[in-house]
């Protein structure tokens, strides 16, 4: 398998980060490895020569470099912000949230937003959530809404008789398709035209900001704000850090994950 200095060469290559990757590296290099021996390639600059020239191998090798892991209700201060603070306000000023899960994964997260508010918001107004990422296999696991039990560790009891049904195979749940309407399924990468609408919230998390360097980021993030309405909410990762921006947008004193833009 790939050592860890053969892999920052990739990283490097891809303009990647391995403050992000550390952590989270042993998937990805196993995956390249292997990538590595099917092409019959015996070092990093022979793998990286032969993908230069193959768009299609390229893309392979970027899509090993997609980090998915995600669960329900990740970073319990966020959501209880979330409650207490963001829908609240949002909702004096719409009836309607409309949300972007950026990065969905396999749409933990966008599952975790259609509970949070059918449990505390249902009669203060609806949401619609666009939900996209650049792989096409966490969508379709999203639109199937099926999730192994470690990624529901931190659903309480409670939530999880009422939203979730055992599937055919075990230790596997599924959620049960109140919130199908509500969600939109999205292929959609950082690095092309954001969607064309406008958006109260945003959520951006542990993707773009930790496994791309700073300015690609900072140009990503500038497509993706003008996404933002005023007064509207940001939200990163627990361990994320934002470029520096010339927008008004400003981290909130309830939690340090939630940014918003001052009109």
């Amino acid at each position: 398998m790939l050592n860890d200095t053969e892999f920052n060469l990739i990283l490097d290559r891809y303009n990647r980060p391995w403050k992000g990757y550390r952590k989270v590296r042993k998937g990805p290099k196993k995956r390249i490895s292997l990538h590595m021996e099917s092409l019959d390639c015996r070092s990093v600059d022979e793998y990286l020569d032969k993908l230069a020239g193959n768009a299609a191998e390229e893309e392979e090798l970027l899509s090993f470099l997609r980090i998915t892991i995600s669960r329900f209700f990740r970073d319990r201060q966020l959501w209880a912000s979330l409650k207490d603070m963001v829908f609240p306000s949002l909702l004096q000023r719409t009836d309607t949230l409309d949300i972007w899960s950026a990065g969905c994964s396999c749409g933990e997260e966008v599952y975790s937003l259609c509970i949070l508010h059918h449990l505390h918001f249902a009669d203060s107004g609806s949401i619609k959530i666009l939900a996209t990422d650049a792989n096409n296999t966490c969508l379709e696991r999203g639109r199937k809404g099926i999730y192994q039990k470690s990624s529901l560790r931190e659903v309480d009891a409670g939530i999880f008789s009422t939203y979730f049904s055992p599937s055919n195979k075990r230790n596997e749940y599924v959620i049960k398709p109140l919130f199908k309407n509500r969600i939109i399924w999205k292929q959609h990468d950082f690095f092309t035209a954001p969607p064309d609408k406008r958006f109260d919230l945003i959520l951006l998390r542990n993707n773009l900001l930790t496994y791309h360097s700073p300015h690609i980021q900072a140009e990503a993030l500038d497509r993706i704000l003008r996404t933002l309405k005023p007064e509207g909410f940001l939200i990163t990762g627990s361990h994320e850090k934002l470029p520096e921006l010339s927008s008004n947008l400003i981290q909130t004193d309830f939690c340090s994950m939630v940014y918003q833009l001052v009109a």
